[in-house]
């Protein structure tokens, strides 16, 4: 089966400094073209394998809007025949481990054969080309590949575990380290009310408007709508945000600020939320019930 890379459009991120100014790109006999940044000896990728590669899309030459590295995560991608001559495929066989390129394709055809969109997007005009940086990480056979991915599963279940046992400790710990005699509610749930409103408590169905910070327990940021300048709004009780926010936001009046101190198993559990929030990690909430209707 054919294993494309997925595009998601728009990231706007800074991917490749070496990738600035007016590269002089070499051409292969296919037509396609690629510079080389740095070339490492070694086996070159082949038909089947998996490699493992940081990868940025730039279209025009100096703007992004895809990078693996914004996702925190490299691509994992399967080396297939080309689909055409000059294609990506035919890139990723010219590489070795540690090989950093970029490639200048055929914006049209990357569009519509490897990436497999119905439609091209508007920006894009014919004989347009698009710009692939690629740092190639590692290369697995397919053998190789189902022991890494076992092996990282291991890893993972075992980080759970760990950290499983730990939450609470680091809670007290963050308890007792901040002052905070707070009890907590039935469920777990921690409230510290900072300014009480003067308002109604919000009900279960409307829909309420609130700015908020969050962070771990050792203070690193992964959300905050304060930062955006944009207040957000959900309906109250209908499970579209973590059980934590649902019960708490639902005991402050209108006008409060308070911060939540919300368990695991009130959030996001033994799962993972981006590169900061890992399972089974307390998250604390500096909260605004701005309004509800």
């Amino acid at each position: 089966m054919k294993k494309t890379m997925y595009l998601i459009i728009p990231v706007m991120v800074l991917f490749f400094t070496a990738c600035g100014g007016s590269p002089e790109f070499k051409k292969t006999d296919s037509g396609l073209h690629y510079i080389v940044h740095k070339s490492n000896r070694g086996a070159k990728a082949v038909i089947d394998n998996i490699v493992k590669m940081d990868v940025a899309y730039r279209y025009p030459a100096d703007s992004v809007f895809f990078s693996s590295v914004n996702f925190g995560e490299p691509m994992y991608i399967q080396v297939i025949p080309s689909d055409y001559s000059g294609d990506i495929y035919e890139g990723l066989r010219m590489l070795a481990k540690g090989d950093s390129v970029t490639f200048k394709l055929d914006a049209m055809n990357f569009f519509t054969v490897t990436q497999r969109m119905p439609m091209v997007p508007d920006f894009i005009h014919q004989d347009d080309s698009v710009y692939v940086d690629i740092v190639l990480h590692e290369i697995f056979t397919q053998d190789e590949f189902q022991a890494y991915q076992d092996n990282k599963m291991q890893d993972m279940i075992n980080e759970q575990e760990i950290a499983r046992h730990e939450e609470e400790g680091l809670r007290e710990r963050y308890l007792l380290e901040n002052n905070i005699t707070v009890e907590p509610e039935e469920s777990g749930l921690i409230i510290i009310v900072k300014e009480e409103g003067s308002g109604p408590k919000p009900q279960s169905g409307q829909n309420v408007k609130v700015h908020y910070t969050g962070t771990m327990l050792d203070g690193t940021k992964f959300d905050s709508s304060v930062d955006r300048g944009q207040p957000f709004t959900f309906r109250l009780g209908a499970g579209q945000v973590i059980r934590g926010w649902d019960e708490g936001v639902s005991k402050l009046n209108i006008g409060s600020k308070a911060k939540l101190i919300i368990p695991s198993y009130l959030a996001y559990g033994e799962q993972q939320r981006g590169p900061v929030i890992k399972p089974f990690s307390t998250l604390i909430f500096e909260i605004e019930v701005i309004d509800a209707n």
